[in-house]
């Protein structure tokens, strides 16, 4: 199994992080436009992207401006990746005035985990944009489907 390991640093407090990370209403500026979130330990955490591709999962660990443990996965069985079967922990730091998140993606398969480094790079530039309190534009991904376990080369 590989992993995600994605540093970024954000111009704003944690708190407010922390918030666009536990918010349906917030996530969906950033992340996805369908958003469930039930911000206690073992919670649901769902996203639908505009392709129809959604995460599920459930929170493990959550402490308020700091850190944030769910479970994830796709809908989709051809990805290879069933809800709830790996990790995300995304750990926030302040510095400087602002967040060092530091956010890393566990239990993914090699080909998964070069997938989900582009989607989590994109994701985490949209996060920083909304945080700092800029547009953070068109989703590039947005119509894009999550790459099947089949599948030789990763989107």
């Amino acid at each position: 199994m590989k992993l995600v390991d994605r540093r970024v640093f954000i111009d704003a407090l944690p708190e407010d992080v922390y918030e666009l990370l536990t918010d349906a209403r917030l996530l969906v500026e950033w992340m996805a436009p369908i958003a469930r979130v039930e911000p206690w330990s073992g919670g649901t955490i769902t996203w639908t992207h505009v392709s129809g591709d959604t995460v599920a999962g459930a929170f493990v660990e959550l402490i308020p401006g700091r850190r944030i443990v769910f479970t994830y996965g796709w809908d989709r069985v051809d990805v290879g990746i069933p809800p709830g079967s790996t990790t995300v922990e995304i750990d926030l730091r302040p510095r400087d005035g602002g967040t060092d998140l530091h956010l890393v993606h566990r239990g993914l398969t090699a080909q998964m985990a070069d997938a989900h480094t582009g989607g989590w790079a994109n994701y985490l530039a949209r996060l920083t944009a909304v945080a700092e309190g800029r547009e953070p534009g068109p989703d590039p991904l947005a119509c894009e489907r999550v790459p099947s376990a089949s599948r030789s080369t990763p989107a």
